[in-house]
């Protein structure tokens, strides 16, 4: 045998493992999809044999409560989320890789195959998702650039054959699965260029590769782990390098390896480790019964390119069992059938006592009798009877049937089973109904138990996304590394954002890049919550019962500004515009790269374009008013200056005066003293011609003689004729 054969023998074997170890799971689930969604299905069966040539109506209450399941996911869509890990990594590159995501999710109309994945999985238990690296443009010969693309896998139960051994939810440490599609013989021929396999090639084969004209072809994913020596090398001024050390048989490959090891020491880097580490390669096959058809080569990521969803899993004697919500309710749904189908004949049937013939009494009168009920005439006629002598004998019917009666029993059953299925659907009705007089608490009561019933899926849908982030970030690492590679991303609010990646710059001395995809390591979590649409629409809701409560008429355009640009609706796209546009000049919204351009471009062309004749009479008058101020200005800086300087001379002017009053006020302290002096000398003059002319003793006034004549009298004469 040859490495192709034995390759192609090793992959049928493979496939028939998973086939046997999956297929009663994913018939299971095939069946609930089909008995959910298909009219009919519900009388599949036994039970559509037993009732064969009677009425079997449908009255499907499971899809509704699969529907309800599906529009509380659809609600609260789930939101994939990059977290920076190591220090390496770093918040402005999560937030690259947040945009790249949402713009692949929207590029390759992602939302499709979430919807799929989670109807195909709520209902029958069992769905997946697949990502692909895909061109750009697949039609162009110059476009050599690769985005991820998340591709819908339609009918999963009945195509996706995992690993036997996996065991983990998410299928993580499974190491291969096949995905299978069925095609025409002619349309094989057509696509591969090649006969399909003949029965004769597929004996002892458990996987039905070919049922008549329907032949099967695989895709199948393979993920090896290798242990890969690696040197890694560093520099003071730029970025570590790693380098995978080639095998040595493979002497191309190592003389490449050796000379970028030489040129790298050469620049000054140093080897500072030297480890084997354990790298993973998925290598991706095409083939049908009778051979490989195509090889995929190295598949991008670490990860097999398909995230399982199951409704319920769980392992039972070491298989993996899985459910979804309809598993559970389908004997209450058929019951529900049966007896309401029933109900429906019995009602149905006429009515009245029907008479009974004989032969003889009804020959000839067949037609009018059957046709009674039509016609409705007011009599009905019979052959005569008589007797044994020939005579004629009136003679009635012989007897009559009885009405049909419905059996007490059939009500109660029909409520039962209408009880059965509301119980185990979650009763979606009472959480849809809105009863008046009943408080916010026991509505709400009310639809935390029927959202119990949803919680299971959406937890593990939850899972599901976050492996389809983790799938595509190692993808992305290897897909996205293109240096100064211009891509497209998507912000949270659907607005373009232009990314560059491994974009070089200096960073504290060293080279680094912007936006590097590999540098760093991040993990993937997962957000729940509304859709940004109906966000939106809440956000408008509360700014709109803001509005009356603001009385200043900033705040108010504000808001209504904002009101304005949130608006989804035809035509309104340039009203929106142009509320953006006021609120990044009331600085309120910060402009976007697009918008600083345009920012930038209309003052560059308003500068350039002369004035017209109105600009140049507002720009005169804008001049002569400004010449107005600026005089106004100097004359009230030379009124201002005339005010300093005659607060100048006050001051001096107060300065002597003060200065004046200060001196004579020395003047009349000095004279003061000199008075005081003066009137001290006298006082001790006095004194002392009083004691100088103090005569003897006076004798009596008799006695005393009298002065001469001419003589004045001292007593009377004053101080000033004594001195003299």
């Amino acid at each position: 045998m040859s490495k192709q054969t034995d390759l192609h023998q090793r992959l049928l074997e493979r496939i028939d493992v998973d086939f046997d170890q999956s297929q009663e799971n994913q018939k299971e689930s095939y069946d609930d999809r089909r008995f959910c969604f298909v009219s009919g299905a519900q009388w599949d069966g036994d039970i559509g044999r037993q009732f064969e040539g009677r009425p079997k109506f449908e009255f499907n209450k499971i899809q509704l409560s699969v529907i309800r399941i599906y529009n509380e996911w659809a609600k609260n869509r789930f939101t994939v989320e990059f977290r920076p890990k190591n220090h390496i990594a770093d918040a402005d590159t999560a937030e690259t890789l947040q945009n790249l995501f949402r713009a692949d999710e929207r590029d390759s109309n992602a939302d499709e195959a979430y919807s799929t994945a989670f109807f195909e999985g709520i209902s029958g238990g069992i769905s997946a998702v697949m990502l692909k690296a895909e061109y750009e443009d697949e039609y162009s010969d110059e476009d050599d650039h690769q985005r991820i693309r998340i591709k819908p896998i339609f009918e999963a139960d009945t195509c996706v054959y995992w690993d036997a051994n996996a065991k983990r939810y998410d299928k993580a440490d499974a190491n291969h699965v096949t995905i299978v599609t069925s095609m025409s013989k002619s349309a094989f021929e057509a696509k591969y260029h090649k006969e399909p396999c003949s029965f004769d090639n597929l004996q002892g084969m458990r996987f039905d590769w070919r049922n008549g004209d329907s032949i099967k072809v695989a895709e199948h994913y393979e993920l090896t782990e290798n242990k890969v020596d690696i040197i890694k090398l560093e520099h003071e001024h730029a970025d570590p390098v790693t380098l995978d050390v080639p095998n040595k048989k493979d002497a191309e490959e190592v003389a490449e390896f050796e000379q970028e090891l030489d040129s790298l020491l050469a620049q000054g880097y140093e080897v500072v480790l030297e480890k084997k580490i354990k790298r993973r390669v998925v290598k991706g096959y095409v083939l049908d019964g009778s051979g490989i058809i195509e090889k995929l080569g190295v598949i991008a990521g670490d990860y097999l390119p398909i995230a399982p969803f199951y409704g319920k899993r769980m392992y039972i004697s070491g298989r993996e069992v899985t459910q979804g919500h309809v598993r559970l309710s389908r004997d209450a749904q058929i019951a529900y059938n049966v007896k309401m189908s029933g109900l429906i004949d019995l009602a149905s049937r006429p009515q009245d006592e029907i008479p009974i013939f004989t032969p003889a009494q009804i020959a000839g009168h067949e037609f009018i009798w059957a046709n009674k009920e039509v016609k409705r005439k007011p009599y009905l006629t019979i052959n005569p009877t008589k007797d044994g002598n020939g005579n004629m004998v009136a003679v009635g019917p012989q007897a009559y049937t009885k009405s049909p009666q419905i059996p007490q029993a059939m009500g109660a059953l029909i409520d039962k089973a209408g009880q059965d299925i509301a119980e185990l659907t979650g009763n979606q009705a009472n959480g849809e109904q809105l009863v008046s007089n009943v408080s916010t608490q026991a509505v709400e009561m009310v639809q935390d138990k029927v959202d119990a019933q949803a919680y299971i899926y959406l937890d593990n849908f939850a899972k599901t996304m976050a492996h389809v982030g983790r799938i595509w970030l190692s993808m992305a690492k290897t897909i996205y590394d293109e240096e100064q590679r211009e891509m497209t991303g998507l912000t949270h609010d659907d607005q373009d954002v232009d990314i560059v990646i491994n974009k070089p710059t200096i960073k504290d001395g060293k080279l680094a890049y912007e936006n590097d995809l590999q540098g760093g390591t991040y993990k993937v979590t997962v957000d729940v919550g509304e859709a940004f649409a109906t966000q939106r629409d809440k956000t408008i809701k509360r700014l709109l019962n803001l509005v009356p409560m603001i009385t200043d008429p900033q705040q108010q355009s504000a808001l209504l500004n904002t009101i304005l640009a949130n608006q989804e609706g035809e035509g309104l796209q340039d009203l929106r515009k142009w509320a953006r546009k006021n609120l990044i000049s009331m600085q309120i919204v910060e402009p976007n790269e697009e918008e600083q351009k345009e920012l930038a471009a209309a003052q560059a062309a308003a500068s350039q374009q002369p004035p017209s004749a109105q600009d140049q009479w507002m720009e005169a008058e804008a001049a002569k008013a400004h010449a107005n101020a600026e005089k106004a200005k100097a004359d009230v800086q030379k009124t201002l200056a005339e005010v300093d300087e005659t607060r100048a001379d006050t001051a001096k002017t107060m300065f002597e005066i003060q200065k004046e009053q200060q001196q004579v006020q020395q003047t009349m302290e000095q004279m003061m003293a000199i008075l005081q002096a003066m009137q001290q000398s006298q006082m001790q003059s006095e004194q002392q011609i009083k004691q100088e002319v103090t005569p003897p003793p006076m004798p009596p006034m008799g006695e005393m003689p009298a002065p001469p004549a001419g003589m004045p009298d001292i007593e009377q004469m004053p101080p000033e004729e004594l001195m003299r």
